[in-house]
């Protein structure tokens, strides 16, 4: 299987970001993917201290290419398993997170994680749900910081995304030039101090693309459900951008009108958040439709 170093990184999704490796449609493939902060966190001081520009924050592993990729084509990224290192760290920095202002800020804990446990202190301990924050392909045209979530993916921290998960995402370019990272061990839906339990892990997935399928933003299936997401600069945006692509979604392979696949969502879906900390970027959000409705979207 090969393996792609954490030491080939990218700070952006861009159509000339020069791929670090090639692979088949089909083959798996490891991620070594760094934490948001590039492992510059060694101590608590520096949990504290480390200020980073967004082009360096959140630095994701790649990017690929993928032989036979082409636009138009709809990438599938089987997250087959998240291996996660031996310590992350959480912080609340001032001026971010949702309660910016009234919280006693910077505040930081370095969190072990031992047989699948994080150890937040003496105290509390809690099972880890590791998930990819940034995972997404380069657009067709302006490049976009991987700290920032859009259309192609990117920024997305959304819960969804984890073991077991197929993240499909739309192909701009030959090759998709595909990047990972963004790691948490663990994370709240909503991200609402702007982190979660940053922390190094090794990714695996398998890649397939898909020829003709037409989404034209990141839909994730898990093995209960489907989800599509959105991304916009408020909360009410995101949502309706994800309900909208939901009910397309349900009209069309479930051969329905559109104000059913709206009746539809609205009694069986849940509209999730991604993220929404208040960082000076889009919020991200999912909508959520169970197999038992929506057996099949491809």
């Amino acid at each position: 299987m090969k393996r792609i170093s954490r030491e080939h990184t990218t700070g952006i999704f861009g159509p000339d970001v020069p791929p670090v490796a090639e692979v088949a449609p089909g083959e798996a493939l490891g991620f070594e993917a760094g934490d948001a902060l590039g492992g510059r966190v060694k101590t608590h001081a520096d949990a504290l201290t480390v200020l980073l520009p967004p082009g360096q924050v959140n630095p994701a592993t790649g990017p690929v290419f993928v032989q036979g990729a082409q636009p138009g084509d709809t990438l599938a990224v089987s997250i087959l398993s998240i291996e996660l290192g031996e310590r992350g760290q959480t912080r609340c920095r001032a001026g971010c997170g949702v309660l910016a202002g009234e919280v006693n800020a910077p505040s930081a804990a370095l969190v072990p994680v031992r047989d699948g446990i994080a150890c937040f202190s003496d105290r509390i301990r809690f099972p880890v749900r590791p998930m990819v924050g940034v995972i997404g392909t380069a657009p067709s045209g302006q490049a976009v910081a991987s700290f920032y979530p859009g259309p192609h993916g990117g920024n997305l921290d959304i819960n969804e995304i984890a073991a077991g998960s197929t993240v499909y995402l739309p192909v701009a370019v030959p090759g998709a030039l595909l990047a990972i990272g963004d790691v948490h061990a663990t994370m709240g839906d909503g991200e609402l101090t702007g982190g979660g339990i940053d922390i190094p892990a090794v990714v695996t997935v398998q890649l397939r693309s898909h020829k003709g399928v037409g989404w034209q933003r990141p839909v994730v299936e898990t093995p209960e459900a489907w989800s599509t997401c959105g991304n916009a600069a408020s909360l009410a945006e995101a949502i309706r951008i994800a309900t909208r692509d939901m009910v397309a979604l349900l009209s069309d392979r479930l051969s329905i009108s559109r104000e059913e696949g709206f009746l539809l969502v609205g009694v069986a879906g849940d509209a999730r958040i991604g993220q929404a900390a208040e960082l000076g970027m889009d919020v991200t959000a999912y909508v959520r439709i169970p197999k038992l409705i929506l057996p099949r979207a491809l």
